[in-house]
């Protein structure tokens, strides 16, 4: 009998698996003495499938496996060394001769009649261990209901992504930013467009260019990286462009440009804008379908001033 805590008890939750894994063995352990205190010699690892064939069969590979909810080829495992025991047989199914349908033989059938009244005990057994006050029947089923919903891996995705969202900061450019924020729009502009001589003019002054006009340059940082930038451009009578709107690949997936796009529409309130408008290309669709999402809507384009520009869109407040 386990007297004290090991480092695994007081591990919590992130040893979850290995607790459970650690008490499975246990009472498959203890259920091979069972059988064997009542003259019966059966590995309980068969039961799953001794059991199911016994309530429902004949059944298919695939079924059997979604009865008892093992992967497939653990079920197939399983099923070859019941068949070297002869206690399953399979027959073609007849609409599908490429399917196998499982039922126990005989003597299977006759091992089952022996182990019935031993399974009332152990069920006895495990319900007097496990209806304490949380009884385990319904913790295990309200467990097995989540992770259905959603599972294990695509929980532990998303709480590593809002927590990478949450340490994210949207804050105002400095001139320390300067190398950061022409870095970031040089290398997205290079990889898929020419670097025009109108990005290197305003990427090396963006005080001259956004901020005296009473424009502004928002940046992304995180852990004191800088990894996003989008920039308004004042144009005068409520009129101001998105622009210099990046995120670094290595950062992307974090819903960071929808913040910084947010924050800069945002600071345009503040400045009293009535139209932003922005200028793009097809080919950026994912940065397309954000500009859509936040209400912007395509407009004729009235400026070819970026070769790379073939649509332009606006929004208004």
């Amino acid at each position: 009998m386990k007297t004290s805590n090991n480092i695994i008890d007081t591990a919590g939750y992130l040893a979850i698996s290995t607790r459970l894994q650690r008490l499975a063995d246990s009472l498959r352990k203890d259920g091979a003495q069972i059988y064997q205190h009542f003259g019966i010699e059966f590995e309980p690892k068969f039961w799953p499938v001794l059991y199911t064939l016994s309530k429902k069969s004949p059944l298919g590979i695939l079924d059997l496996a979604n009865e008892i909810g093992y992967a497939h080829p653990s079920v197939i495992a399983l099923v070859r060394e019941m068949e070297q025991k002869k206690w399953i047989r399979s027959l073609k199914d007849k609409t599908d001769s490429r399917r196998r349908l499982l039922s126990l033989t005989p003597l299977a059938l006759d091992l089952v009649a022996q182990m019935e009244p031993v399974w009332e005990v152990i069920k006895a057994a495990l319900e007097e261990i496990g209806e304490g006050e949380t009884p385990l029947l319904r913790a295990i089923g309200e467990v097995e209901a989540r992770v259905a919903q959603e599972s294990f891996y695509d929980t532990a995705r998303r709480i590593a992504r809002d927590r990478a969202e949450q340490s994210v900061r949207i804050i105002d450019y400095e001139p320390r930013h300067q190398q950061a924020w022409e870095s970031l729009n040089l290398a997205w502009i290079s990889k898929d467009f020419e670097v025009e001589d109108i990005d290197r003019e305003t990427l090396g002054q963006p005080q001259q260019y956004f901020l005296d006009g009473g424009g502004a340059v928002l940046l992304a940082e995180k852990d004191g990286e800088i990894i996003g930038t989008v920039a308004l451009q004042p144009f005068g009578n409520g009129a101001f462009e998105l622009a210099k709107m990046t995120v670094a690949e290595k950062a992307r997936g974090l819903k960071i440009g929808e913040r910084l796009c947010a924050a800069a529409l945002e600071r345009a309130r503040k400045l009293g804008a009535k139209r932003v408008f922005l200028y793009s290309n097809t080919k950026a669709y994912q940065a397309l379908n954000l500009y859509f999402k936040l209400g912007f809507r395509v407009v004729g384009l009235d400026s070819q001033e970026f070769k790379r520009a073939n649509i332009q869109m606006e929004i208004h407040f």
